[in-house]
């Protein structure tokens, strides 16, 4: 079983933090390809025995806030998200920190602080397969240390092309994982039907879903 910052003694949780963020400044992070960063991820992950989302969210995201990198995309995609879903009245908290450690989950939402209902992972459609990955390990930390039950959603962004978006689709159906999207191209086109407004409110006005 890998582990999370929160249990290794301070001297190697300095040293750990220190290699891997020694090593991505050296890389050029910032400029690497998701598919070279996936690849140190990995590296990491086996060198260190950390998770995936240990190595993200408990070390990366504090180098990149050190390093002056700008906001993302992401980032105000989760405002955006955080924005609508609390109109809807539904409660959200962003950047919800994980029990086994300094990972933390995109957003919580649910009935409230103390009753959350769905977890959702927000990411680029390019490395939606990181974010289902995510999602579902952030569902298993919450049920192992308060033995509760959340809903793990997956929330795409950007540009993919239709066929891709059923593979992703099929893969989340499989994985019990709820897809939606917000501000989704497919082939050039928004992605309406699992909007994140569809999923809220319902199919949009004319829409007949395919029998």
């Amino acid at each position: 079983m890998t582990r999370t910052l929160a249990e290794l003694l301070e001297d190697e949780r300095e040293m750990i933090v220190s290699t891997v963020q020694r090593e991505a400044e050296a890389s050029g992070w910032s400029q690497l390809s998701n598919s070279r960063k996936s690849a140190l991820y990995q590296a990491w992950e086996s060198q260190f025995d950390l998770s995936h989302a240990t190595l993200k969210d408990g070390i990366m995201k504090g180098f990149d806030a050190a390093q002056g990198i700008p906001k993302k995309a992401e980032a105000e995609i989760q405002d955006e998200v955080s924005r609508i879903i609390r109109l809807a009245g539904i409660n959200v908290i962003e950047q919800a920190q994980m029990w086994t450690g300094k990972e933390r989950a995109d957003l919580l939402i649910g009935f409230s602080a103390k009753f959350p209902t769905h977890v959702i992972e927000i990411e680029r459609a390019d490395s939606w397969s990181e974010g289902l990955r995510q999602a579902l390990w952030y569902q298993a930390a919450i049920f192992q240390a308060e033995r509760r039950h959340v809903l793990p959603v997956l929330l795409l962004y950007g540009n993919t092309t239709a066929d891709r978006f059923d593979q992703v689709l099929a893969t989340c159906d499989h994985n019990h994982v709820t897809l939606c999207t917000h501000r989704l191209a497919l082939n050039g086109r928004s992605e309406t039907e699992h909007s994140l407004g569809a999923l809220l409110n319902g199919p949009l006005p004319g829409y007949t879903p395919d029998l």
